[in-house]
């Protein structure tokens, strides 16, 4: 009996170090070579584990990207949420979550860029993650202005509007191109928002 017990926590910290090897290697893949010019054999290879093991995992490539997205989201809320607490005024929060958002961006460009190209392939990957940014950044917002620390503002526009600025900013997307890595960017961007919404 206790034999048989031991085994399942093997397999199941076996499985998780293997799904963890396969998003390691996926993730500097697609850092080093772009999610297009990287094939699951490479994936595979750099995991060390077979092709097979690799789709009893994930179903394609587009779920491995969702995945390593989905990390690379948890960390940044992470780095996010260790700079407030429940003191932090309303103006603060909102900043410092554009400014994790603006990092998460820039350590993930090329990663990005991939889901655009993915999606513009009729493949969405990530609608459930621009559902839970938004959500979060109006909900950031809502308290705010209820708490009177922030402006009153159309909450959902001014979330897009932010949410957009950041995003074309990070990744260097427009106007933005060549701007993405100068470091007055992040003060510019962060004086913007509080100009928006800062109480008068």
């Amino acid at each position: 009996m206790t034999q048989e017990a031991s085994v399942p926590g093997r397999l199941e910290r076996r499985k998780a170090r293997t799904r963890a090897a396969i998003i390691g290697a996926a993730t500097r893949l697609f850092h080093e070579k772009g999610y297009e010019e990287t094939s699951i054999q490479q994936i595979a290879e750099l995991a060390d584990t077979g092709v097979g093991t690799l789709y009893g995992y994930f179903a394609s490539k587009d779920d491995i990207l969702r995945e390593v997205l989905h990390r690379a989201r948890n960390e940044a809320l992470g780095k996010y949420l260790a700079t407030v607490d429940e003191r932090t005024p309303s103006i603060d929060r909102v900043c410092r979550a554009l400014d994790s958002l603006a990092a998460y961006l820039r350590n993930n460009r090329r990663i990005l860029v991939a889901v655009f190209q993915v999606a513009a392939k009729n493949r969405p990957v990530d609608e459930e993650q621009a559902a839970w940014l938004y959500s979060q950044y109006s909900e950031l917002l809502t308290e705010g202005i209820a708490r009177g620390e922030l402006r009153a503002v159309p909450v959902d526009a001014t979330v897009r509007m932010l949410v957009t600025t950041y995003m074309t900013a990070s990744l260097g997307i427009g106007a933005w191109y060549g701007r993405e890595d100068n470091r007055a960017l992040a003060e510019d961007l962060e004086t913007l928002t509080r100009t928006l919404l800062e109480p008068r």
